[in-house]
């Protein structure tokens, strides 16, 4: 399946000129060409692209505006900022962008991020064997394998995803959604709109008031939506609630 990308610039020149290189990419689709935030929004609601590239400096809603509805509505997109601005780096790469790109576009740039994206998302979550599902992370220079049984929970982080394992941390650029729905076979249950947690490091579920909390086996406290609490009670159903009001 072509990976789908959304353009939006509002000189048309550089739409186009992106529209070239982006499709010249084996297994790559421009879905659309925009020249403002609004045009963007609606087209994201009809094509469903994976990633969109995106100027700063644009009217009504310039790019960092766009790119926090985008992240908001659409949690799965990935963001590229394309832009003759190298001053709002840090800020996006803090806050949405998968890659900032500065212009003018080198051509050969472009295609190692679309790689990079490509691979990115192929190799979310991958079978590792026969035994089971492998979810491959970053650490340093070395490509970490993490079995179900190796994670403790997953939360969101300023749009990325930190998996907690049993022995480290992995902050890595894998939506949290899609991995709910991999490690969902394996006992993995949302307990909050930002968390996921592995049924088997759950030792108790603590209310305090009208606050819900989970108690791990690592000593870690993780929160429990108000709202998720008895779907979830009926999920765990091992877990004893003990009050402290």
């Amino acid at each position: 399946m072509d990976l789908k990308v959304l353009i939006v610039d509002d000189e048309p020149a550089n739409g186009l000129f992106l529209h070239t290189i982006i499709e010249q990419v084996a297994g790559v689709k421009v879905v659309a060409v925009c020249t403002s935030g609004r045009e963007a929004l609606d087209m994201v609601k009809i094509h469903h692209p994976q990633v969109v590239f995106l100027d700063v400096d644009m009217p009504e809603m310039n790019g960092l505006e766009l790119a926090c509805t985008l992240t908001e509505r659409h949690p799965d997109i990935y963001i590229v900022f394309a832009t003759a601005y190298p001053d709002y780096a840090l800020q996006a790469f803090e806050l949405y962008s998968f890659d900032y790109i500065l212009k003018p576009f080198n051509e050969e740039r472009i295609r190692k991020t679309l790689k990079k994206l490509q691979s990115s998302i192929e190799k979310q979550v991958s079978p590792a064997n026969n035994k089971g599902m492998c979810i491959w992370v970053d650490k340093g220079r070395a490509r970490v394998c993490l079995r179900p049984d190796d994670i403790v929970y997953l939360e969101t982080c300023n749009h990325r995803t930190q998996i907690v394992a049993l022995n480290d941390r992995y902050l890595t650029w894998y939506k949290i959604d899609k991995l709910s729905t991999a490690l969902e076979p394996y006992g993995f249950h949302k307990c909050h709109r930002s968390y996921i947690v592995n049924r088997n490091q759950i030792k108790e579920i603590i209310k305090t008031g009208r606050t819900f909390q989970i108690k791990l086996f690592s000593g870690e406290a993780i929160p429990l939506s108000r709202k998720m609490e008895r779907d979830f009670r009926n999920i765990i159903l091992k877990c004893e609630i003990h009050d402290f009001a």
